[in-house]
């Protein structure tokens, strides 16, 4: 039997970036509807008020009952994106970064809501923090690789994920959301790049902090590479 070559060209969707869109779509669609459902999306005003305290977790996994569409981006995201980076450095460390920078993303809007009332009136939930960690990943990680989308496009990894990133912000915006609904997907892509760049480890090394050891030359500031001890 032939094989269609433009399957052939499609990507593995790896085990682990499966396993997290496979657990969001089903919670999802089986409870995004139903009152557990609702106990497992994150109201940030109810957690502040110490009720829901597990909600910053478990809303990584449940898109609101309004927002069930997105569950396609995380579909996209961890298919074409996600399997790069768990082919590089295994799933254990692919799932521990996305749900670390998502959990990160909601503990944020949970404490910006002490002080903004807009925060904690706003129902939040949904993969989208740990799919823009991962674009935001990706970018890191192929840099000014470039890509071919459909044979055509010719564009690198960086610029990608610059133009994903840019639009998770923008186009909810654009279509009236409220604001607070972009906080744990900010938070979450800065603290994907911090993680995977660690700038502080290339400033220790560039002679302007940290000093020099002795008997040692000074290591110059270094260009982020695929083989870079990630998430250590």
């Amino acid at each position: 039997m032939a094989h269609n070559p433009l399957l052939s060209r499609l990507p593995r969707f790896r085990r682990g970036a499966f396993a997290l869109f496979l657990v969001t779509v089903v919670a999802t669609i089986l409870l995004a509807d139903q009152p557990l459902g609702r106990q497992l999306v994150l109201d940030p005003g109810a957690v502040t008020r110490g009720q829901g305290l597990w909600q910053p977790l478990t809303a990584n996994f449940i898109f609101p009952d309004d927002r069930v569409g997105l569950v396609f981006g995380t579909l996209l995201v961890q298919w074409f994106i996600g399997g790069t980076l768990e082919d590089f450095w295994g799933t254990r460390k692919y799932l521990t970064l996305l749900i670390g920078c998502g959990l990160a993303g909601y503990v944020a809007a949970v404490l910006l809501a002490f002080g903004v009332t807009a925060v904690g009136s706003t129902t939040l939930g949904g993969s989208s923090p740990m799919d823009l960690a991962a674009v935001v990943a990706f970018g890191a990680f192929m840099g000014k690789r470039p890509l071919s989308l459909a044979g055509v496009l010719n564009v690198s990894g960086r610029a990608l994920a610059i133009f994903i990133c840019v639009m998770s912000v923008v186009s909810p915006l654009l279509r009236g959301a409220p604001w607070p609904i972009v906080v744990p997907g900010v938070v979450a892509m800065i603290t994907a790049l911090l993680v995977v760049t660690q700038p502080w480890r290339r400033l220790g090394k560039s002679g302007k902090l940290g000093g020099r050891s002795r008997g040692k030359r000074a290591a110059h500031l270094r260009v982020i590479r695929p083989d870079d001890e990630l998430l250590n």
